[in-house]
């Protein structure tokens, strides 16, 4: 008998070794999706005019990010200089006009060239251009918003300030080829 239970266990284990197991990688967020989180604590505030800021913010990363259509070529070569040691840091503000358009611009070629949106930070200013948190907004001097700063290896490559010259793709592309 105990042969018996003996062997029926090491069956048991036997097939349950032999199992494929599947494992469910998370979704990657998608730095639209980063963004829309940044900006929840604003969407959820009594301040009636923090609310309203953000809650125009929200809209318009809902039509600018799908509207907004990089260019093929170059986002492609892009993407081929593009690797897991660059990150982009943005300080900004809900309530500036060009964060608001150019930032769902600037996530949609980060999505578009596959970056990891953990690699990506939106910083807030308040109007007079001070951090609203303790974060990396706090060590940088920053006269305009949004300030877009682009690192490899932690190491500043360069910056893009309010809008980019071309476009987003153009210039991340360029500043890659530079450094």
């Amino acid at each position: 008998m105990k042969t018996l239970m003996l062997l029926i266990a090491l069956m048991g284990l036997a097939r349950y070794c032999s199992k494929t197991k599947e494992y469910n990688m998370p979704a990657q967020h998608t730095h639209r999706e980063k963004l829309l989180k940044a900006i929840a604590p604003e969407l959820e505030s009594q301040d009636s005019l923090q609310k309203t800021i953000a809650t125009k913010f929200k809209e318009t990363i809902k039509t600018e990010y799908p509207q907004y259509q990089p260019d093929n070529a170059t986002l492609t070569d892009l993407k081929a200089r593009w690797n897991d040691s660059i990150s982009v840091k943005v300080i900004g503000g809900n309530w500036c006009s060009d964060t608001r358009l150019e930032l769902p611009r600037l996530c949609r070629v980060l999505d578009g060239v596959g970056a990891h949106a953990d690699s990506f930070g939106y910083f807030k200013v308040d109007k007079d251009k001070k951090p609203v948190n303790n974060d990396f907004a706090t060590k940088q001097s920053v006269t305009r918003v949004p300030t877009v700063f682009v690192f490899r290896d932690g190491k500043l490559l360069g910056q893009i300030v309010e809008t980019p010259v071309k476009s987003w793709e153009v210039d991340l592309n360029k500043l890659l080829l530079l450094h």
